[in-house]
């Protein structure tokens, strides 16, 4: 309510706004809301408090997004370096838009998330000073440790061991020398008059080559089952040069990083919306071509 109050007193200026329509958030601190207005509708994206580093960062990833030709939500205003209103793209995020029983269709999207994937590759790295490099790596396996093995794998399980076999499993993954949008899923996609739209892009840093791909390819929200095969050929038709050593180990190495975010929101954070997404994780990382090879069963004991 306190929130709600804010909006109104601070948005006057847009006429009358018929309904504020509090908007499902997860592991953000933000808080979105759908504003009615007479004739249209916007998105307001509001921090706990004012936030001038993040919101200058989304209005300059904004213009370079657009730049490269990736489509994004396009910025109204920003008031009080706390409320950013954004376009109203819909509900239709691209995780339901692949479960429609529509083959052609879905074939279209994936071809179209393939060249996303491919343009996201092809910023500069200078456009951003954020870098996923061996050491956060590592301390992103360091709270899966933490986060997830400690609470969800057998007592007797050797967590100093694991944690060792992980940082030795980062350190075969390539240079960091690849733009990402960092959490590129398909609850960060948005459907819109045919058209993708990314949101949730504010952390995007340089990163391992195929780190958004396998973030899609292997998406916690979603199993794309015999629609995966199709998009890493369209991946490959659209120019991406495949190192499958490298993709799987990336693959790896996101997968428990997710993990161990799923475990610290559910342990910790006490959000059981995450709860779902562990088992389709776990098999991706127990699937995983590479995974006998870095990590071994015997490591990877869940209670």
């Amino acid at each position: 309510m306190e929130l709600k109050n804010y909006l109104e007193s601070r948005l006057q200026h847009l006429g009358c706004i018929r309904k504020i329509q509090p908007m499902k958030r997860e592991a953000s601190t933000r808080s979105f809301f759908r504003l009615h207005l007479d004739k249209y509708t916007l998105v307001a994206m509001v921090y706990p408090e004012e936030n001038k580093e993040e919101t200058e960062r989304i209005a300059r990833l904004t213009s370079l997004y657009n730049e490269y030709g990736l489509k994004v939500p396009g910025i109204k205003e920003i008031i009080d370096q706390r409320i950013i209103l954004q376009n109203d793209l819909g509900k239709v995020l691209v995780q339901k838009a692949l479960s429609w029983p529509r083959g052609e269709e879905r074939k279209k999207i994936l071809e179209k998330i393939s060249r996303i994937t491919i343009q996201l590759a092809r910023i500069p790295l200078e456009h951003t000073a954020a870098v996923l490099d061996t050491a956060r790596m590592k301390w992103e396996m360091d709270f899966f440790v933490t986060h997830f093995a400690g609470n969800y794998f057998h007592p007797q399980t050797d967590l100093e061991e694991l944690r060792h076999i992980l940082h030795a499993m980062v350190e075969k993954i390539g240079p960091v020398n690849t733009f990402a949008h960092r959490d590129f899923h398909t609850r960060n996609m948005l459907y819109y008059k045919n058209e993708i739209y990314l949101v949730d892009f504010q952390d995007s840093l340089r990163a391992p080559a195929f780190y958004d791909a396998v973030s899609f390819v292997f998406d916690a929200y979603m199993d794309l089952k015999t629609l995966r095969t199709l998009f890493i050929d369209s991946l490959k038709s659209n120019g991406l040069i495949m190192d499958e050593e490298q993709f799987y180990l990336t693959a790896l190495q996101r997968n428990i990083k997710a993990l161990g975010t799923f475990g610290y929101q559910v342990m910790v954070k006490k959000n059981l919306t995450y709860k779902k997404y562990i088992n389709r994780t776990v098999g991706y990382v127990i699937e995983n071509p590479l995974f006998d090879r870095f990590v071994k069963e015997s490591n990877f004991r869940m209670k």
